[in-house]
């Protein structure tokens, strides 16, 4: 783990493998952990950059308020620290505002990009069901541990296939997310940012190559979402990872990492 200061936040980061640089940019409350099973694979082709976006993990929880054009300042202020001019990108849900934002605004340092389980935010998005809505309100409440918490999310974050079928993936998911919990003002400051976004008016001046992914069972984020990001990027390609929730990317690794490979190397 390594430390560098960008626009006066600290972040933590890790560097693994050699290569065309390929930086994974984590959704709401992930740390740079979370991607392990991605980097066991792509460090084999790449040199790939994981951190801790501010507000969570071993980064700065910042006292004041940030918006996703900060965070993606702050995926650039990286680059530049590493020495790296240009990088093949891979976000999910946050991570994907975050890389929607980085290649309308810093179209100059995004190669390529993958956009998973995400949306171009506004009131056209289309939002989760009203259920899940519900359960995701009342997910956290007085006196519940993090256990608990950690509990109440999985059946919105994974398919019901995965809960049944990889219990102890799941177990290890769970211990995961306990061991890393977002302190409440970072995880307050990441909802509040990815609230306000919004950019279904700019997506026609993305020029990079794209690739947008979901998993047809997303409860959170539905796949219509990857639909609507495909009509309106140029020239978009759409991946659905078959039987899969929101965190398609660590229900089935081998075949989400295979399409990341095969594109960046296109």
């Amino acid at each position: 783990m390594k430390r560098t200061v960008i626009n006066g936040i600290e972040i933590s980061y890790n560097v693994n493998g050699e290569g065309k640089a390929v930086m994974l940019i984590g959704g709401f409350g992930m740390v740079k952990e979370g991607w392990a099973a991605q980097v066991a694979d792509l460090e084999e082709h790449f040199q790939v950059i994981t951190f801790d976006n501010r507000g969570v993990g071993e980064s700065t929880v910042p006292s004041e308020s940030f918006t996703i054009d900060d965070m993606a300042a702050d995926v650039v202020g990286l680059l530049d620290h590493l020495g790296i001019d240009e990088a093949l990108v891979f976000g999910t849900s946050m991570g994907g505002l975050i890389t929607q934002a980085l290649v309308l605004d810093y179209p100059d340092r995004v190669r390529k990009a993958v956009l998973g389980c995400t949306s171009h935010g506004g009131r056209h998005a289309v939002q989760p069901e009203p259920e899940v809505m519900e359960a995701l309100a009342s997910i956290a409440i007085p006196g519940m541990s993090p256990e608990e918490v950690a509990r109440k999310r999985l059946p919105l974050i994974f398919s019901d296939r995965f809960l049944r079928e990889e219990p102890e993936q799941v177990e290890a998911f769970l211990a995961h997310s306990i061991q890393y919990q977002p302190p409440p003002q970072g995880a307050a400051g990441q909802m509040k940012a990815l609230s306000f976004f919004n950019v279904k008016r700019r997506l026609g001046e993305i020029q990079c190559p794209v690739l947008v992914m979901t998993g047809d069972e997303d409860r959170m984020m539905p796949p219509e979402n990857a639909t609507l990001l495909v009509e309106g990027i140029p020239g978009a390609d759409l991946y659905v990872v078959r039987g899969c929730g929101h965190s398609f990317f660590l229900e089935r690794p081998d075949e989400v990492n295979r399409v990341l490979i095969n594109f960046f190397k296109e």
